[in-house]
């Protein structure tokens, strides 16, 4: 009888062992190029996604989150995750690029007239954009979100109301050469570089200015050494949280679903929030000491110049063969195209049956 209840008890602690294998959290190493603070777009997004991930896999991961680019910069981050020393990392879209040039088309100036257009040809784009970004970087994109135009902050010296104002001057941009392509063609002096080193090069003065979301600007502090914000609206400021595909791909089916849709949903929570966050924003702008110039006074001509840089973004579009990057382009474009049409067909319907 006592040999029967230790055998029984050898059984149940087996049990328990194996259970307890079974339901071991999937560990997820998450690089983030910003603070923790709540106030960040990209933080709000991440933390809906967990959430979701969290309630759909019922609780099958271990998020281990690694903010204030403690793992690097955003592009160091790519490689690491290319590696699969880290699952997932959370970046702009302008440092995701490099490792897939077509999903570049996100980045092109003066591409789009709103952020709803942006929105729409996100959604539309969808699963194209992420067989690019697969295919040429081994990466996947959970979620695209975004925090309204990138736009341009300067120092005392140096507001900027119109194009004349911004001839020479000198302005951090992201290292990607869509940008640096552009703001060359709008007369400024870019100084590509890190992200991680932006607030630095504003300290030290080696620019007068940077561009990027005002959302940013409040909670990376950059308001510290600059003075003025100018709405230049050349490309919508979007970030996105991409995962190793092979690791994705090995996870059990219903944490990789589980994963694939928290992302979706986060992004469309994101994008409820935005419209506050962007008002939230200018308010903190002013409190932290800045000036809100508005809008150019000579928008169309920034626009029509800043669209002369395209020819050269086609190389890049298509890694170094232009025809490939017009070909991207011309994918993007029809379907900007049909947005276009749908609209207009819409407002010629009766007020009554819209």
């Amino acid at each position: 009888m006592k040999r029967c209840a230790m055998v029984l008890l050898a059984c149940a602690a087996l049990a328990g062992l194996v259970s307890g294998l079974a339901v071991a959290a999937i560990p997820v190493k998450v690089a983030s190029s910003v603070g923790t603070s709540e106030q960040n777009y990209v933080n709000v997004t991440y933390g809906k996604l967990v959430e979701l991930a969290q309630k759909y896999s019922g609780g099958a991961f271990e998020f281990q989150l690694y903010p204030d680019m403690r793992l690097g910069d955003e592009q160091k981050t790519v490689r690491a995750l290319q590696h699969g020393d880290i699952q997932m990392s959370v970046l702009a879209t302008n440092n995701f690029m490099p490792f897939a040039p077509s999903c570049g088309w996100l980045n092109m100036p003066y591409l789009f007239g709103s952020l709803e257009e942006f929105r729409k040809l996100v959604d539309l784009m969808w699963d194209q954009h992420n067989a690019w970004a697969v295919k040429e970087s081994g990466a996947r994109v959970l979620a695209i979100v975004d925090i309204g135009y990138r736009q341009l902050t300067t120092d005392a010296a140096h507001p900027v109301r119109n194009l004349a104002d911004a001839r020479g001057l000198a302005v951090r941009t992201p290292q990607n050469a869509l940008a640096v392509s552009a703001f060359n063609a709008l007369g400024f002096k870019p100084h590509p570089a890190s992200f991680a080193d932006t607030y630095g090069m504003l300290a030290k003065g080696t620019v007068n200015g940077q561009e990027g979301c005002f959302n940013n600007v409040v909670t990376m502090k950059f308001a510290d050494h600059q003075k003025y914000a100018t709405c230049i609206n050349y490309a919508v400021h979007s970030a996105n949280i991409i995962v190793n595909e092979e690791w994705l791909q090995g996870l059990p089916e219903q944490a990789r679903d589980a994963l694939i849709r928290a992302g979706r949903e986060a992004m469309a929570y994101e994008r409820t929030k935005v419209s506050q966050m962007l008002v939230a924003d200018d308010r903190a702008l002013q409190e932290q000491g800045m000036e809100l110039l508005g809008v150019v006074e000579d928008l169309s001509e920034w626009t029509r110049l800043g669209r002369t840089s395209w020819l050269k973004c086609y190389d890049v579009l298509g890694y170094g063969n232009a025809d490939k990057g017009k070909a991207i382009m011309a994918v993007v474009l029809s379907k900007k195209e049909a947005l276009a049409n749908a609209w207009e067909d819409w407002l010629r319907q009766p007020p009554a049956t819209r």
